[in-house]
């Protein structure tokens, strides 16, 4: 396919203060001392996802945006030089278009996926974020992707995104290669795998259904101008990630969804029709071939936000309403075996008011990093939740056990952290602070704003 450039073409970002002294370390100086901790200041923006190769990284970061369906993200990609000191560079996608997610490859070399309301377009950057290659990316057999109920519920059953969300894929590097999992117009979640290599860029391996189609139920606010943990439109959302030996996982929630139904019927997996909350969990080899689905029923209300390979295992994140009350929302984790096919326990995170998940990692020793939010509350009976929250940051055992909530320093208003990226003997903490509640901006447009970070912590 042609090659174009799309979107603002890569430059330094003046925008961004970089390399503020922060404890720890010598300072950056050229006597041999450590430098000091990476601090990345992003006005405006949170960075939602981190991925580091050597000192080298790259983030995504999104700007707070009012209560809108179907929801278009708007994102950029920051990506730091080669000793990934600064100033980065930064790309954003042109008009029209949203960048859902970005996939950091061994090489350095980074895949970009955008959408619009119903296409998906991917790019190759390279390791300095020049332009390598674009390409539309196409499936003409979502139409006829097996819907399992009333088909009428899905409005265009062409399209590569589902109406009510562009944010509904996101990409795995598989070495070189990448994996791709979306969810339809015809909400059946789809699965593929892509080569890459110059000059031809990214051709099709093989591809595979996650889920059928089925219904999926819309919810929207009766007030407010914010969503902060996009939580009206997280049914139509997938998580994803990769392990070094190419094993895919891909996971979606139940919640607001037929699926216990639809999965059980398309692939003869009998699971327990009364499980109305939870997840569904299902893994792929590196050639396409599907190895298992877990149920994690999480038996109340709950919503899934991060997935991660830890070692043999895939940890699954988010939070579950353990209670009906303000303070009722608990983090939980689920840790699955690769290859499992039966269902899997989880294990809930009550750490002060309100908790959510947001991502997970695993230290070199074994033991998990769990980050999020704390200290919120939420209307009982409904979606509002405050402008208050404070950051999260946690060391779990390997089994997922709390052995200790990591002291952070909060800011103002709504706190999240976000993003988990090790970077030499530390990590990159990628999120916001000064961010809206739900009803921060309902009189005044101007507090719909956050002050977003990358900084890096050495513990």
């Amino acid at each position: 396919m042609k090659s174009r450039m799309m979107g603002r073409p890569l430059m330094a970002a003046a925008w961004l203060a970089l390399l503020t002294a922060c404890g720890g370390g010598s300072g950056d100086s050229g006597g041999g001392g450590n430098p000091a901790p990476l601090q990345l200041a992003t006005p405006g923006q949170a960075v939602i996802k981190a991925r580091s190769q050597g000192m080298a990284w790259v983030a995504l970061a999104e700007t707070a945006r009012t209560l809108e369906i179907p929801t278009t993200p708007q994102r950029r990609l920051l990506i730091s030089p080669a000793d990934g000191r600064g100033p980065a560079a930064d790309y954003l996608p042109p008009t029209g278009w949203s960048l859902l997610d970005f996939a950091l490859h061994p090489s350095g070399q980074i895949s970009l996926l955008l959408g619009s309301d119903r296409e998906l377009r991917l790019l190759r950057l390279s390791a300095a974020g020049q332009l390598l290659r674009e390409q539309d990316f196409s499936d003409p057999l979502v139409a006829g992707d097996p819907f399992i109920g009333d088909a009428l519920s899905a409005r265009d059953p062409q399209s590569l995104l589902p109406y009510y969300t562009r944010d509904a894929a996101r990409l795995a590097p598989l070495g070189e290669d990448v994996a791709l999992a979306f969810r339809s117009g015809r909400h059946a979640v789809v699965l593929h795998r892509l080569g890459y290599a110059a000059p031809g860029g990214f051709s099709k391996q093989w591809r595979s259904l996650v889920e059928p189609g089925v219904f999926i139920g819309a919810r929207f606010l009766t007030g407010g101008s914010f969503d902060p943990f996009k939580s009206l439109d997280h049914q139509w959302r997938l998580v994803m990630d990769a392990d070094p030996q190419g094993r895919i996982a891909v996971a979606v929630s139940l919640d607001y969804t037929d699926l216990i139904e639809g999965h059980s019927q398309h692939f003869g997996e009998p699971l327990d029709p009364r499980v109305a909350n939870g997840l569904l969990l299902s893994q792929f080899s590196a050639g396409g071939q599907r190895l298992g689905t877990a149920l994690i029923d999480t038996q109340q209300r709950s919503e899934l936000h991060a997935l991660r390979w830890v070692g043999g295992q895939v940890a699954a994140a988010g939070r579950v309403r353990s209670r009906q009350t303000a303070e009722g929302w608990d983090a939980f984790l689920a840790l699955v075996p690769a290859g499992a096919t039966t269902a899997s326990a989880y294990r809930v995170l009550d750490f002060d008011a309100g908790d959510v998940a947001f991502d997970v990692a695993q230290r070199a020793d074994g033991r998990l990093l769990l980050a999020g939010s704390t200290g919120y509350t939420q209307n009982p009976t409904g979606a509002s939740i405050s402008e208050e929250s404070r950051p999260l940051l946690a060391l779990l055992a390997a089994d997922g056990q709390l052995q200790q909530r990591i002291t952070l320093t909060p800011g103002a208003r709504h706190n999240q952290l976000r993003a988990l990226a090790p970077r030499g003997d530390g990590w990159l903490t990628g999120g916001m602070e000064n961010g809206p509640g739900t009803h921060s901006a309902d009189a005044n447009p101007a507090l719909l704003v956050a002050d977003g970070y990358l900084r890096e912590l050495r513990f």
